[in-house]
């Protein structure tokens, strides 16, 4: 027990300083239960490190959204849900899965729009999070969304994508997707409406 203790301490110090540095947030605001403060805590490792391309956003980081989005979220339980993320660069999004994770959420990954159909055909996931461009298909967000289709596999279907934008977000949509971004809490926001629809 006291193994866990000091982690958590820690994280909530390092919170705490990260939040009260940028002099935005007071410590009165921050109300947030364990799982609240590691949400927190790698939606702002994600924002920083630029999102799904590693490309630094030109908005500033919302501390105060990802503090409204941490405390949302932190009632919600979402343990025993499954994602598919696809991405041929994986480690580019370990603070969201960490982050979403801390709800409960397992992934289970795949690097190219053959290995999702093939872990689809095998398992059951309640939702499927891609990039949009990979190595070997320039579309591939696209590609994976019309496999589904095809099968007629109805799923919560969402793109995170370094080249994200409105009309890329409006393309999506019009395509099946339930959206596309390139912010970690507006994703991180997408995967929990997606999820308690299908609740």
């Amino acid at each position: 027990m006291t193994k866990l203790i000091w982690p958590l301490v820690f994280l909530i110090v390092v919170l705490t300083v990260l939040f009260m540095s940028r002099g935005h947030i007071a410590a009165k605001d921050i109300e947030l239960s364990v799982e609240g403060l590691k949400v927190s805590f790698y939606l702002v490792q994600a924002e920083e490190r630029g999102g799904p391309g590693g490309q630094a956003s030109k908005l500033p980081i919302d501390e105060k959204m990802i503090i409204s989005v941490a405390g949302a979220a932190q009632s919600i339980s979402l343990v025993g849900k499954r994602i598919l993320w696809v991405d041929d660069n994986p480690e580019n999004n370990i603070n969201e899965r960490q982050a979403l994770e801390a709800l409960g959420l397992t992934f289970t990954l795949a690097e190219n729009t053959t290995q999702a159909l093939e872990k689809l055909n095998r398992e059951s996931f309640d939702a499927v999070i891609s990039d949009f461009k990979r190595k070997d298909d320039y579309q591939g967000g696209y590609t994976l969304l019309a496999a589904l289709k095809e099968r007629n596999l109805k799923i919560p279907y969402l793109i995170y994508s370094s080249s994200a934008s409105s009309e890329l977000e409006a393309e999506a949509k019009r395509r099946g997707a339930l959206g596309e971004t390139n912010r970690p809490t507006r994703l991180f926001e997408l995967v929990i409406e997606a999820l308690q629809k299908k609740t």
